[in-house]
């Protein structure tokens, strides 16, 4: 790996890492999911936008374009991220986290189905069967778990890695059809507008309280955790295999389950924890020798 590509891989790890800590701290503090997740789109997105029209680099709209800006704007930003946000204001930072470093195994089985050069090996089965008994076990240990709607919010963050999984990797395989800045342009602001758009019909009743940390959530999601992280996301598309890119999701579950554990009191329970370990060793499985 070049360290270019090194050390944008190593950035992007240690800003999703911090996200989940920083996202975890506003939900409790008194922002509303959908409207957070929304005004982090949808500042983003006005940013990139401003930026082409500075360039005059204007995306383009084909409808294989149209179809990845789609695909990756309503899938992979507004309906993921949106489950996310809900989902965290009930069950930890941590935990959250953990079960999104089971991104790399869902990415193979869509892999397999839709990119020709990816073959399903032994070593991916037991990956994928290491990350089902994970999932399972975390599924069944919310159960136990105190808290209002734990279980439902487990379901809903896995539900959220699953939806994620199909339009990352129809990304990989047209990559080439749009840029990394035309497509965060367009799909970021249009899940800005979708998540606003049901902020306003079923969060209501909820204010968005502006304390100076909610403040410098929403700048740190919205320049480091948006701007930066995307583009780094989808311009390591054509520097790695998809295999490699979707290693990124197994280390920040470490990072955010030591800040959880340090600044949230999150303490996970014994199955919690080897569910988590079994969903994190199917990853580096999936990736080991790659």
């Amino acid at each position: 790996m070049r360290p270019k590509v090194l050390f944008s891989y190593i950035l992007l790890c240690l800003i999703w890492g911090s996200t989940w800590f920083i996202l975890k701290k506003s939900l409790t503090n008194g922002t509303p999911p959908f409207f957070g997740s929304g005004m982090r789109f949808l500042l983003a997105g006005s940013i990139l936008w401003i930026i082409i029209f500075f360039q005059k680099n204007y995306p383009p709209f084909s409808k294989p374009a149209l179809r990845i800006y789609f695909q990756f704007g309503v899938l992979n930003l507004a309906i993921s991220y949106g489950l996310t946000y809900w989902a965290t204001q009930y069950i930890y930072s941590s935990l959250s986290s953990i079960i999104w470093s089971g991104f790399p195994l869902t990415v193979a089985l869509f892999s397999y189905f839709m990119l020709p050069n990816e073959i399903l090996t032994k070593k991916k089965v037991l990956s994928l069967a290491l990350g089902s008994i994970g999932a399972a076990s975390i599924l069944i240990e919310s159960i136990n778990l105190s808290g209002e709607n734990v279980t439902i919010g487990v379901v809903l963050v896995i539900l959220a890695v699953i939806i994620a999984s199909y339009p990352s990797v129809y990304l990989k395989k047209y990559n080439q059809i749009v840029s990394s800045l035309h497509i965060n342009s367009v799909s970021q602001l249009m899940a800005g507008i979708i998540l606003l758009s049901v902020s306003y019909f079923i969060e209501n009743d909820q204010q968005m309280i502006w304390s100076n940390y909610n403040i410098f959530a929403l700048i740190y999601l919205t320049i480091p955790g948006s701007l930066i992280a995307w583009f780094i996301y989808i311009w390591l598309y054509s520097h790695l295999s998809m295999s490699q890119i979707s290693y990124i999701a197994f280390f920040p579950p470490l990072m955010a389950t030591t800040l959880g554990w340090v600044f949230l009191d999150e303490a996970l329970t014994t199955m919690s924890i080897i569910g988590g370990i079994s969903v994190i060793f199917g990853a580096v499985l999936i990736n080991f020798h790659e």
